[in-house]
Order: C-alpha cells, then sequence, then structure tokens
C-alpha cells in the first residue's frame, strides 16, 4: 500500500490584479497591526523608566521596528510562493520573527497559518521550536539589559508565545483538512461519473450488439423464408402450369375437333376435369404453405365488420361504425378481396386508437362514393401524448394493403382528431 503525502492548496497560479490586492492587503494590514503592537510596548517601556530607558532596550525595539517591517511587507507576496523549499524556509524564517520582534506577529501568525496548512509534523515541529528558541533568546538579552533574570517569569512569557504560536498553526491544520476531503470527495465524484459513463457506454455497446444480432437473425430468417417460399412458388408455377398446359390442350382439342365421338369426349371432359382438381388441390397446399400462422383464421366476410366492433366494445373501446350509401349486402355481393381488405384496416385502426388514444371514442364510417369505397375512422386527439412505443408499420400496412387493391390510404392530425382514411375500386 502506497502512503502520498498530504496535499495542501497550492497558491494562485495566475496572479490576477485580484490577488495582488490580497497580497498588498495582507503586508499594510500587517504593518499596521505590527506597528501599534510596537508602538503599545514601547509606550509602555518609556512609562516603566520615566521617558529614560536603557539604550539597549531602546536598541531592541529598533532590531524590533526594522525585523517587523521586513516580515510584514514580504508576507504578501510570499503567498504566490509554490509549495517547496524556498516557500518553507522563508515561512519558517518569518514564525522565527516572533520570538525576535512583536511588530513581525501578524506576520509569523499568517506564515504559521501556511505552514499549518500543509500538515506536516516536521514542519510543525520545526517552526514550534524555532518560535521558542528565538523567544528564549530575545527574553534573555532583555533580561540581561534590566540587570534581572527571573527564569519562571522567562518560561511562562515564553510558554505563552509558543500557545498563541499554536493557535494559527492548528487553525491552517483544519483549513488543509477541509482542502484535502474536498479534493478528495471532487476526485471520487469524478471518478464515478467516469465509472458512469463508462458503464453507459458499455450498456450502449452491448445494446448495439444484441441489436445488431436480433437484426441478424431477423434478416436470416426472412432469407431462409424467402428461400423456401421462392421454392415453393417455382414449385407451384411447374406442376400447375404442367396441368393448366393440360387442360388448355384438352379443351382445345373439344373445341376444334368435331369427328370426335361421345365416348371421346367424355373421356376428354374427364382428363380436363381430373387436371383442374389436381391443379386446384396442388394450389391449395402450397399456398397453405405459403401462409402465416395469423393467416390461418378463415377470411373475413361483410358481418366480419360489425364482429370487430362488437368485439372492441366487450373490451371497453367505444366505436362506432356508420353505414353511408351502403349495406352489408353490397359488400357481400362485391369481390371476397375487397371485404377482407376492410375487415384487415378496420381492425388496425381499431387497434391503434386503442393504443394511443384509450378512453376516446372512434368513429368509423363505411360509404360508397362515386366509384369508389371508401373507410374513415376519426378519433380526438389524447390531451396528453401517450408513451406507447410505436413502429407506425400498421399504417404503413394499411396504405400497402389499398394500393394492392388499386387505392390508397392516408392518415394524420386535422382540427384536434386523428384520421385515417382508406379508398379502393367498387
Amino acid at each position: 500500500m502506497t502512503v502520498t503525502a498530504p496535499r495542501s492548496p497550492a497558491p494562485p497560479s495566475v496572479r490576477s490584479p485580484r490577488q495582488w490586492a490580497i497580497a498588498l492587503a495582507q503586508s499594510l494590514v500587517g504593518t499596521a497591526l505590527g506597528l501599534l503592537v510596537l508602538l503599545i510596548g514601547f509606550g509602555a517601556l518609556l512609562v516603566e523608566f520615566s521617558d529614560e530607558p536603557p539604550a539597549g532596550l531602546v536598541g531592541l525595539y529598533a532590531v524590533d521596528a526594522l525585523v517587523g517591517a521586513v516580515a510584514t511587507l514580504l508576507v504578501g507576496p510570499l503567498r504566490f510562493l509554490r509549495p517547496g523549499r524556498l516557500h518553507t524556509a522563508a515561512h519558517l524564517l518569518l514564525a522565527a520573527a516572533a520570538g525576535l520582534s512583536s511588530w513581525s506577529l501578524p506576520a509569523a501568525a499568517l506564515a504559521l497559518h501556511r505552514i499549518g496548512v500543509r500538515r506536516r509534523i516536521t514542519l510543525d515541529v520545526a517552526a514550534i521550536l524555532l518560535v521558542a528558541g528565538t523567544s528564549m533568546v530575545s527574553l534573555s538579552i532583555d533580561a540581561r539589559i534590566r540587570g534581572e533574570a527571573p527564569e519562571a517569569l522567562m518560561l511562562v512569557a515564553m510558554a505563552v508565545i509558543v500557545v498563541l504560536a499554536l493557535i494559527p498553526l492548528l487553525l491552517g491544520h483544519v483549513v488543509g483538512t477541509r482542502h484535502e476531503l474536498l479534493v478528495s470527495l471532487q476526485e471520487r465524484t469524478a471518478s464515478a461519473e467516469r465509472e458512469r459513463e463508462t458503464a453507459q457506454r458499455e450498456r450502449a455497446a452491448a445494446e448495439r450488439e444484441a441489436a445488431a444480432l436480433v437484426r441478424e437473425r431477423e434478416a436470416e430468417t426472412a432469407r431462409v423464408r424467402a428461400e423456401e417460399r421462392a421454392a415453393l412458388a417455382r414449385d407451384m408455377h411447374d406442376s400447375i402450369s404442367h396441368h393448366l398446359a393440360a387442360i388448355a390442350m384438352h379443351a382445345g382439342a373439344m373445341a376444334y375437333r368435331e369427328d370426335l365421338s361421345a365416348v371421346a369426349l367424355r373421356r376428354t371432359a374427364g382428363t380436363v376435369r381430373d387436371n383442374a382438381q389436381q391443379a386446384n388441390r396442388e394450389l391449395r397446399t402450397v399456398l397453405s404453405g405459403l401462409r402465416t400462422a395469423e393467416d390461418d383464421a378463415p377470411l373475413a366476410t361483410a358481418p366480419t365488420l360489425a364482429g370487430i366492433v362488437e368485439r372492441c366494445r366487450e373490451e371497453g373501446q367505444e366505436v362506432e361504425l356508420v353505414w353511408e350509401g351502403l349495406t352489408a349486402q353490397d359488400l357481400t355481393a362485391r369481390d371476397r378481396s375487397t371485404v377482407v381488405a376492410l375487415a384487415r384496416i378496420l381492425a388496425e385502426v381499431t387497434v391503434n386508437a386503442a393504443k394511443h388514444a384509450p378512453g376516446l371514442p372512434l368513429q368509423v364510417t363505411l360509404s360508397r362514393w362515386d366509384e369508389q369505397v371508401r373507410l374513415r375512422a376519426r378519433n380526438p386527439l389524447p390531451s396528453e401524448p401517450t408513451s406507447t412505443l410505436s413502429s407506425g408499420h400498421g399504417l404503413l400496412g394499411v396504405q400497402e394493403r389499398a394500393r394492392l387493391l388499386g387505392g390508397d390510404a392516408r392518415h394524420g392530425a386535422s382540427d384536434g382528431d386523428f384520421e385515417v382514411e382508406a379508398w379502393m375500386p367498387w
């Protein structure tokens, strides 16, 4: 397991005017506060010695002012240093100045805070030892100049300085820990987002592969079915063509041969009948093989239309079938293909309305107009679109079925309703 050092907030990489303003404010505020502390201390010294302090103590305050002015002016720009040896050395020197100069206390506090942000025990210990050492030196020199050396008082003063130095150091630790936690949370969030995107891409790829596999299987199935149907069509063509040719030949013989006897005519007619029956049986067999499982139901008749409407009503769908200029008997007298097409179209429009406009009424009108028979289905559009997925192949099938019979179909929204209309020759 690899242990990495704690990270600390990097100083601003772009030195914008705002960053320079912050650095300047840190230097100026530190200088003002340090000068105020120095003046308070020097005023207390004048009062203590009745405006005649020892020259040595005055010299100490001069050194205090010089060190403090340099420290407070540098503490602002030092915020731009990258963490490294120079950064560490500069801020340790500023921290050490706290024991030598009262003016430099604000700058030392800020330096200790920056050291604490880095959250390194060795730097913390080094900073505290430097503060303690310089404080001891400064207090010893002050005591010698005064001519007295109360060790207990010196130790108490040094302990107070060390405790005060620990405050900004610990605050820096808190800020550094918070920054480390935020960085860790951001990295975890980014990692989780990357994993989610990777999972989505993998899932999408798997779905595409599955869809491609399904399409391949469907294409293979369609190819096999097409080949089988083509084979059946060839068989039907070869076999039935043979029977039809035989029928045509014998029928032609009966039509043009006037010398045939009654026995020969009967024998020829029997041959025509047998070939016609055989052709009919083979045609029925081939067509049964070409039909799908859904086509096993008997062909529709005129009553089938009413039956579709009744079944929809039993399932709770509100459907109305209206006859205009046309009756079921009229349809019965027509070609069966027209009735079958109308039944398939009616079934499709009722299913389409139940799926996309559930609970709304559907009106279906069957009419004869000129030399055409028309089926028109109309239902209100739902107030909110349904979430039911639809490929739209059903309405395309309606149009294709109508076109195969010489008609056409259309569908679309009109005046707040959805309308499907199909027509074919009468």
